[in-house]
């Protein structure tokens, strides 16, 4: 199959983010071929986004699910999406990090996330 740049950047992310959470990556890699030519039409008519058209409905599911059911996977997923969202957006790990936690926790929480990455450095 040839690919583009960006479909070949795109299935070497699934086929690692699926790998580390135990999924076969033959099927999300099928499924983003089929929604989105891995990423070459990431948005439709319908208001779907991204490489796998996750639509407002598919969002509401998963938080729907995680408050259901304690998924160690997918809050981890979830959370890493969000924080690199955040970095995304803010442009540092502080200004992210105060976005992510409770305002009301803004005079410790930076603090103590810096503490650990420190402890947590590779």
């Amino acid at each position: 199959m040839n690919l583009s740049a960006e479909q070949a950047d795109n299935k070497e992310k699934i086929i690692r983010i699926a790998e580390a959470v135990g999924l076969v990556p033959a099927w999300p890699l099928a499924v983003a071929m089929t929604e989105s030519s891995l990423g070459l039409r990431q948005k439709s008519p319908t208001g779907c986004r991204g490489v796998f058209q996750m639509s407002l409905i598919a969002m509401k599911d998963l938080l729907q699910e995680m408050e259901k059911q304690d998924d160690d996977i997918i809050d981890i997923l979830c959370g890493i999406a969000f924080l690199y969202l955040l970095l995304r957006r803010h442009k540092s790990i502080e200004a992210a990090t105060v976005r992510f936690c409770d305002p009301k926790d803004q005079g410790f929480y930076v603090d103590r996330v810096k503490l650990f990455m420190k402890e947590f450095a590779l």
